[in-house]
């Protein structure tokens, strides 16, 4: 099967691209590119390849914030890598009849903007920008005047685990954010700023010989509690007056709701690592946490100690008239992991647990004034397969038994929307109203031309489906809408993707929403107008619509300059796993690829990594910015194979080493016998974990000719314990360490329990200690401050070279966890100029 992205836009010329001046308005040109115009993708076509980020349509739906980040090559200033792009991103407005503006100008100071938030009348729009220091600052626009300015003096957090912003309003004119303390970082900056800068001035101490550099780490700290380094501050937009509303510490928590009301502000702080029992250095994972409620008009918040260790991971929800809140957390401090709901009023009396011997809760909602938990049984658990109902609970007896709402269909509605009368979902093919109070589900009967499949619009930022968010398509990242209210019109679309405007009322009403391209998914949408806004990412560049009435206005048009690069094709393929079982890869050929025609495949390997579609493997696509990207080994003629390897069950899964083995080569047969790969032209590459299956694959199969290990582990016995380097300069250094990637099961090493208990399994699954059964040429690509440590390749190039094998090692000073958290562009140019000149070396017969 073959995928040939149709989509063709308006070229653009490079000036527009480079420069940020405001593309035309144009429609779209449906039409091939030009004759004599094909050519392969290159680097200066990846460098200034635009991405559409968030896109948020205000409330009265008569503009549209679209955040638009920069291509890598087009900012000032580098350094915050894990800031996903958003360091060169600008936000656009698009408002009346004509094109998006920018409004932001980032590009003229390196400066970026992102997490645009609208005010509830429309007339402001809070943001995050890195204008005015060294963080990340909360600005504000005003849509009536055209000014930005900047709220706040520090930087605000921004990072968050759970779904929805850290940044929410409200009121009018009234907006909040956790900012943190004098002298600190905010989480985004920080992880990476924090040694940058300390360790030049503890360097300079040494020169001087006055001041002692010694970092003390004793065993008894990891008993203290981080501090509340941070502060929810209430602003008032018009006039910048800040109000404190309690010291906070969301930091790696990044849970933070505002009742609907505006009256209390919930959050989950984090407090570091869970306590040592007897001395013992607890994994990074293992933290604490606990929730607080503060009043929106200041003082000291309320701490919760009803709820032990609140999740991170499931956004809490509350009631329309904010009198209680719904959480989850852990069923007692003792319990392994949160999965318990609990009932929490807002001003006083304690929280109630919602059948906290019985369900294991998932997510969360409020409907016609009944809480509801979506969730499976306790004894179901252990199955990720189990069904997850949703079940309704009395809020005036939340000890009572909870009314299953969804066991009757055959598959329960993963998401479920607040709308008047009950709440909305799809399932079994069908729109259904179901009221909570009473647990009766009446058919609304809106029937497509196809059964329904899923609701589009609003959706739940968290739920993700085979390991995406439904609505990760059209090229943009949708801002869903806070799910504490009632919508009076929802989208849902059919088995065949087609899209309908569904109004739930006494007599249904379903209208078909027509799309601008049939490759546009739906990027936003305003009832109040009903406006929906469309987003377009192909191979050929990105588009921005808002429809009204049948009526399609192009806002955006970017990166029109691919519309002259020929794109590679893509394809799946089956074979069969460890065990017998049917898995699905996916390939990507050169351009010009004919049928029956060999090339020499590079392997692209990641264990645990499952393809099901060919949108699970972004990186195949020309329009992606992303330094994981595969173009490059597609436009030099050979062929990239991204295979699915399952982590098997049992024993097997704490043997990294050897399960990713036979899935990789079977993978490998199955596109050897395709007739597409060369048998005797195969290459290996991995990132990270990729990496060490790499490392690891060479020590037990000499069938690849070349192999590429970026960022990853040799040796899991000395990597054992080393700090994360990001962090190595901080007061809590011993907080980040290794074995939170190599012990806990929970993670693709999982051995389970550390060296000293079974030194043999760290000995079996280092591939450093088997490094004389390697044959294959090996690269090594690290960045030097890399978490993963440096020192893997270091081990791994040393032993290589003392048996006179063949191995480079290019370290990247300053770089990180690259390509993923790659910083500069002219590294990442080199990183991909290493890998083409190691396989020109190694493995003839690309395109050169």
């Amino acid at each position: 099967m073959v995928l040939r992205v149709k989509l063709v836009l308006s070229l653009l010329t490079a000036a527009a691209l480079v420069g940020g001046a405001s593309p035309p308005a144009s429609p779209v040109a449906e039409r091939p590119a030009a004759a004599g115009a094909a050519r392969p993708f290159t680097m200066q076509d990846f460098m200034t390849t635009r991405k559409l980020g968030q896109v948020v349509p205000s409330p009265d739906g008569k503009a549209v914030a679209a955040v638009v980040k920069r291509g890598p090559s087009e900012s000032s200033r580098y350094g915050a890598s894990f800031v996903d792009g958003n360091e060169r991103a600008d936000i656009w407005i698009a408002d009346g009849e004509g094109p998006a503006r920018d409004v932001t100008h980032g590009a003229k100071d390196g400066t970026g903007h992102y997490n645009p938030v609208w005010s509830p009348d429309g007339r402001m729009l809070a943001f995050a920008s890195t204008r005015g220091g060294d963080d990340v600052f909360l600005h504000v626009w005003d849509r009536e005047t055209g000014e930005t300015r900047k709220l706040t003096p520090r930087g605000v957090q921004t990072m968050t685990n759970a779904s929805g912003y850290l940044i929410q309003w409200l009121d009018a004119r009234r907006v909040i954010a956790p900012m943190v303390n004098a002298g600190r970082w905010t989480l985004e900056y920080g992880q990476w700023l924090e040694a940058q800068r300390v360790a030049p001035k503890s360097w300079a101490k040494v020169e001087k010989g006055k001041e002692t550099t010694a970092s003390v780490l004793d065993s008894s700290m990891t008993q203290g509690q981080d501090k509340l380094d941070e502060e929810i501050v209430v602003v008032d937009a018009v006039t910048g007056k800040l109000t404190s509303a309690g010291p906070a510490r969301t930091y790696t928590a990044g849970n933070l709701v505002a009742d609907p009301t505006g009256r209390n502000i919930a959050r989950v702080d984090d407090l570091g690592p869970t306590p040592a029992v007897d001395g013992q250095l607890k994994r990074i994972m293992e933290r604490r946490t606990q929730l607080a409620i503060a009043s929106a008009s200041g003082g000291q918040p309320r701490v919760i100690d009803d709820v032990p260790s609140p999740s991170v991971t499931v956004q809490p929800r509350w009631a329309a008239d904010g009198s209680r809140l719904l959480i989850v957390g852990k069923a007692t401090p003792e319990t392994p992991d949160p999965f318990t709901a609990y009932l929490v009023p807002a001003t006083g009396g304690k929280a109630a647990p919602l059948a906290a011997d019985r369900l294991v809760a998932t997510g969360l909602l409020w409907g016609a004034g009944t809480p509801l938990v979506r969730g499976l049984k306790v004894a179901d658990a252990a199955n990720p397969m189990a069904r997850q109902d949703w079940w309704a609970f009395d809020p005036a007896d939340p000890a009572a038994a909870p009314r299953d709402l969804t066991s009757r269909f055959k598959v329960p509605p993963l998401e479920l929307v607040p709308v008047p009368g009950g709440v909305l979902g799809v399932a079994d093919g069908r729109a259904w109203l179901i009221d909570p109070r009473t647990g009766q589900a009446r058919d609304l009967k809106a029937t497509g031309a196809a059964p329904l499949a899923e609701l589009a619009w609003p959706l739940d930022d968290g739920v993700r489906r085979n390991g995406v968010r439904p609505t990760d398509r059209g090229g943009a990242e949708p801002a869903n809408p806070r799910l504490d209210r009632d919508f009076p019109l929802v989208l849902a679309r059919d088995a065949k993707g087609g899209l309908y405007e569904l109004a739930p009322g006494a007599s249904p009403v379903l209208t078909p929403l027509p799309l601008p391209h049939p490759e546009a998914g739906v990027a936003g949408y305003s009832p109040a107008n009903r406006t929906a806004v469309f987003g377009a990412g192909g191979d050929q560049g990105t588009a921005l619509w808002t429809s009204h009435a049948g009526r399609h206005t192009q806002r955006l048009s970017l990166n029109g300059h691919l519309a002259q690069v020929t794109p590679p094709k893509r394809e799946l393929i089956t074979y069969k796993g460890a065990n017998g079982e049917k898995l699905t890869g996916a390939l990507l050929l050169p351009p010009g690829h004919r049928d029956g025609q060999r090339h020499p495949l590079v392997v692209n390997v990641y264990g645990t990594r499952i393809v099901s579609t060919l949108e699970d493997v972004p990186e195949f696509k020309v329009n992606n910015p992303s330094y994981l990207t595969l173009q490059f080994l597609a436009a030099r003629g050979y062929a990239v194979l991204v295979p699915s390897i399952p982590r098997p069950e049992g024993k097997a899964a704490a043997e990294p080493m050897t399960w990713p083995t036979k899935p990789i080569m079977n993978a490998v047969d199955a596109a050897i016998d395709e007739g597409v790969a060369d048998p005797k032209r195969l290459a290996v590459l991995g990132h990270s974990f990729g990496s060490y299956n790499v490392h690891s694959l060479v020590t037990q199969t000499d069938r690849f000719k070349a192999a590429i290990a970026i960022s990853g582990f040799s040796d899991v016995i000395s990597s054992y314990g080393v700090f994360d380097s990001r962090f190595r300069y901080t007061p809590r250094a011993q907080e980040w360490f290794a074995p939170a990637y190599i012990e806990d099961p929970a993670f693709e090493f999982g051995l389970g329990k550390p060296p000293w208990e079974d030194p043999q399994k760290y000995v079996r699954n280092s591939p450093l200690l088997h490094a004389g059964k390697i044959k294959t040429p090996v690269l090594m690509l690290h960045g030097e401050r890399d978490y993963l440590t440096h020192t893997g390749s270091e081990e791994m190039y040393t032993a290589l070279a003392r048996q006179a094998k063949k191995v480079r090692l290019v370290s990247y000073w300053g770089e990180a966890h690259m390509p993923y958290s790659m910083i500069s562009p002219a590294n990442f140019q080199s990183m991909i100029e290493q890998e083409l000149e190691w396989l020109r070396l190694n493995l003839p017969g690309g395109n050169q």
